[in-house]
């Protein structure tokens, strides 16, 4: 059961998975990071103190003051070189709350840190990590599962670039007014998280105050995170305008604690990302309705747009004659439309995965289907691509260019791995409407055993080369009792008793209309019936 989700407002998990909502990380997160034994990384007053200890004769009074008065007696490239120490860039490697925080199917991400923990945590869990440092990188907005990585005060391998002493943070508005503005309409729009964060931050400040200033009550509302946050904490943050989302628990267990509620709210986020989602496809959209649960017939097709209409046209057929649901993910439509969030979700939730690793995009998803060590997944490789060494263990197919006959040949080995999947999820799958019906998952239950007949039905019934051709999207459940009929393997009796059904079926699926535990029971032992009788 979840521990912390619980205490994060309900409007702050709605923005969440909507898609509203971007995290500030300070110098505070990085003090998660994995380091040698002995050294730590210190925070933006630590650093300061640090520095005024280089300074002979010098009252320390703030570490702007002091970084300042340190460039001022030694030059810059020796300030950015103790930076560099005494950040542990070398040596500093991200920690598992890194690699927690990572995971959230975030699109972009604010920091004022100079180092790369970040990046290296992104890298970490195989999510590719775009630094965005200059203001001509902004007007870039390349579409896919990346994260945008937006290092406002720039980083250590752009020492002109980074806001660092008195005149850095003076000059800062006029220098970048494109970054203030871009950082200002992030404010505006979306919803603040900030995680290791002081607000200290001068030229934040300024942007923060200046639209608390211009929309007064109609600022969004600001939040951050700690654990067992004293009053005066707390107070000092409410009166800068953001909310305290206060983790109960003791401070020295602070890593652990972050850790498990940045794994809560991933699981949330994509729970919630299904469960609120629409699909074109009915037969995916039915997956969605049911509860998340142990195993399921929902198979997510990582595929470059160029090729959908050929995988809609010969491979889905395939997926759905085994008993599977095909999806894509351009025919989701979900909260705030996030691609990286719906994909991660929906690799999440599916039991097998294809990816076709043919296109920048598709690539990035594979790793992050690897990273989350999905075992049924099949891997497809243009015939001319060199073979990556990371899928060594994944069952792959080259796809070919050449000759109908290879094509054939192809189409028959995704069917026999298909074939392979269905085998291994026969059981349980046929004992998913039993266990839902005795769970009083009423609906549930009435979704998963019609999915089941009609995956029976396509097993066994003989369908004529006038009614099904290859070159058809899937035969209807409707078409399939029709020849079910003809050929005497139901009665006419029981074809019109599974339309009907087909019709309580459909609203559960496609207007969330409660099913009574009588109407449940009743459809459910007869539907099983039907399909043991077949055997």
């Amino acid at each position: 059961m979840p521990k912390y989700v619980k205490y994060f407002p309900k409007p702050f998990l709605d923005d969440l998975v909507e898609g509203r909502c971007v995290p500030f990380v300070g110098a505070g997160f990085s003090k998660n990071a994995t380091i040698p034994q002995g050294k730590t990384i210190p925070l933006w007053d630590d650093l300061g103190r640090a520095f005024a200890k280089e300074i002979q004769g010098y009252d320390y009074s703030g570490a702007i003051d002091a970084l300042s008065a340190f460039e001022h007696e030694y030059a810059r490239p020796k300030l950015v070189e103790k930076l560099h120490e005494l950040l542990l860039v070398e040596s500093a490697q991200p920690g598992r709350v890194h690699s927690a925080f990572c995971r959230l199917p975030f699109d972009l991400c604010v920091t004022t840190n100079f180092e790369f923990l970040l990046e290296r945590g992104y890298e970490s869990v195989s999510r590719y990590c775009r630094p965005i440092i200059d203001e001509d990188q902004l007007s870039i907005d390349a579409k896919g599962p990346e994260i945008k990585l937006l290092k406002f005060h720039g980083d250590l391998h752009h020492p002109t670039r980074l806001v660092a002493t008195e005149y850095d943070y003076d000059t800062f508005l006029d220098k970048y007014p494109l970054l203030a503005t871009y950082l200002g309409n992030l404010l505006i729009v979306n919803t603040a998280f900030f995680i290791g964060y002081s607000l200290d931050d001068p030229d934040f400040r300024h942007i923060w105050q200046l639209i608390g200033d211009r929309l007064g009550k109609l600022r969004r509302q600001a939040y951050t995170i700690s654990i067992s946050a004293s009053p005066p904490n707390i107070a000092r943050f409410v009166r800068r305008g953001v909310k305290v989302i206060n983790i109960p628990g003791k401070t020295s267990d602070y890593a652990l604690i972050l850790q498990e509620v940045f794994e809560e709210l991933k699981e949330y986020w994509s729970d919630r990302i299904i469960e609120t989602s629409t699909s074109s496809e009915d037969e995916s959209l039915a997956e969605f309705s049911l509860p998340k649960r142990d195993v399921n017939r929902l198979c997510f097709f990582s595929i470059p747009s160029r090729l959908s209409a050929y995988y809609k046209a010969f491979v889905f057929p395939i997926a759905e004659k085994h008993g599977f649901a095909p999806v894509i993910a351009m025919d989701v439509i979900s909260p705030g439309d996030s691609i990286s969030a719906k994909v991660s979700a929906l690799i999440d939730r599916s039991e097998i995965i294809v990816v076709d690793a043919s296109s920048p995009n598709t690539e990035i998803e594979l790793q992050l289907v690897l990273a989350r060590k999905h075992s049924k997944t099949l891997v497809i490789l243009e015939e001319t691509t060199k073979l990556p060494s990371d899928i060594a263990g994944i069952n792959y197919l080259l796809r070919p260019k050449g000759q109908a006959s290879e094509k054939e040949d192809f189409l028959n080995r995704i069917d026999n791995w298909f074939y392979e999947q269905a085998e291994m999820l026969i059981g349980e799958l046929s004992q998913e409407p039993l266990r839902l019906l005795n769970k009083k998952e009423y609906r549930a239950s009435v979704i998963s055993v019609m999915a089941l007949l009609e995956s029976k039905l396509r097993k066994v019934v003989p369908v004529q080369d006038d009614i099904f051709n290859k070159k058809y999207r899937y035969v209807t459940l409707g078409r399939l009792i029709e020849q079910a009929i003809t050929v005497e393997m139901i009665s006419q009796d029981e074809g019109h008793m599974i339309k009907e059904w087909m019709t309580i079926r459909n609203k559960a699926v496609h207007m969330a209309e409660d099913v009574t535990a009588k109407e449940a029971r009743t459809l459910v032992k007869s539907v099983m019936s039907i399909i043991n009788r077949m055997g």
